[in-house]
């Protein structure tokens, strides 16, 4: 794997802690808001594996999720079809958390940490195969 891949996944994995370090102390919308970034992180990671990485960061969110649907999903077949919607379920759930005065309840953000665990651990797996 390459670098960029390791050091982005490295930020994956602190971006999930930091998810649930900010659930355990009841920061709920920040929660959300992590739990995004670490799956984003993670696709970034698994798209770097593949040497796939974008041009630059200009809305580097929508430039993830439409590689990682083409390239893991449709054209690899290395992470389940349900991925992408766990990814999009996610950047749902943080455009609330963010942009809304909408306050993320424990449960929101608990199944935000959840649909951010296993996608983590699916690409995990990936990367360690």
């Amino acid at each position: 794997m390459s670098e960029k891949a390791i050091n982005l996944w490295r930020k994956a994995c602190q971006a999930l802690s930091v998810a649930e370090l900010a659930y355990e102390n009841g920061f709920y919308d920040e929660a959300v808001c992590r739990s995004y970034f670490a799956t984003l992180k993670a696709a970034l990671a698994l798209l770097a594996s593949l040497g796939l990485l974008p041009k630059n960061t200009v809305r580097i969110g929508y430039w993830v999720q439409a590689n990682f649907a083409n390239e893991c999903i449709h054209r690899r077949k290395l992470m389940p079809a349900e991925s992408a919607r766990w990814l999009a379920e996610l950047r749902n759930l943080r455009v609330q958390a963010e942009y809304t005065d909408e306050m993320m309840t424990e449960r929101k953000a608990r199944q935000a940490i959840r649909l951010a665990r296993e996608f983590w651990a699916a690409v995990e797996r990936r990367l360690k195969s």
